[in-house]
């Protein structure tokens, strides 16, 4: 099986993940990303035009929104350890992979807008003793107001209703909101890394999958559809 001009995989994992302390998630990703991948060589649609591979989840996923209103959407979006494209920069994480998950979930789920988008910069630790800046260059911190851009830029077309961000110490993030101009509304803490390459390699070779020495981890959307009412979640991947 070969797959021409292929520059970037999107995989897809299914309605399995659980609303679990963050180990646990990680451990279910791995798991999720191997039985998705085991069912490539006989399920996959290729996007010629933009040289994409889609590698569906082998569970159903045809979940649907029958009435938009009646549900909220939130999206997490983890930048990896090796999510940058740039051999200069290593650690710039590029902005364009805000649109680029944005747009596979609304195809996944038939939307136009979710109602919170949460972003996790790799790298930022939050430690309640320790709320300085010093592990943060300038460059970085330009770089992650870069990616904001790019999140204000959905916002201001009414595709995201509230951003958030994730490991911001309070001297962080009263320095992020005097250069940004949507401010964030949400501040998680306790992400890390939930893919590390290491871990990544190991299921492509496992699964025997083509690219085995070409592919690197870039991202990770994690997404809940809440049913408002009830409050009950009806779908997640």
């Amino acid at each position: 099986m070969s797959f021409p001009d292929i520059n970037t995989v999107i995989i897809y994992t299914g309605n399995v993940m659980k609303q679990a302390n963050i180990n646990t998630f990680k451990n279910e990703l791995a798991s999720c990303l191997e039985n998705s991948l085991k069912n490539v060589h006989t399920s996959y649609h290729i996007d010629q035009t933009r040289g994409i591979l889609e590698v569906p989840s082998p569970y159903d996923q045809s979940f649907k929104l029958k009435d938009r209103n009646d549900f909220e959407i939130t999206a997490k979006l983890f930048y990896l350890p090796s999510s940058s494209t740039s051999a200069d920069n290593p650690s710039i994480p590029p902005p364009s992979y805000i649109s680029q998950s944005l747009h596979h979930l609304f195809c996944l789920l038939g939307i136009t807008y979710i109602d919170s988008f949460i972003v996790y910069f790799n790298g930022l630790l939050f430690d309640d003793q320790e709320q300085d800046d010093s592990n943060l260059v300038m460059d970085d911190f330009e770089a992650l107001v870069e990616v904001w851009k790019e999140l204000e830029f959905h916002y201001g077309n009414d595709r995201i209703k509230k951003l958030g961000v994730s490991e911001f110490t309070k001297n962080r993030f009263e320095r992020f909101l005097n250069v940004v101009e949507v401010p964030p509304k949400i501040d998680q803490i306790n992400f890390k890394n939930i893919l590390p390459s290491t871990t990544f390699q190991k299921i492509l070779k496992d699964t025997r999958f083509p690219f085995t020495s070409e592919l690197l981890p870039r991202w990770v959307l994690k997404y809940s559809v809440l049913v408002k009412c009830r409050e009950v979640v009806a779908n997640k991947g």
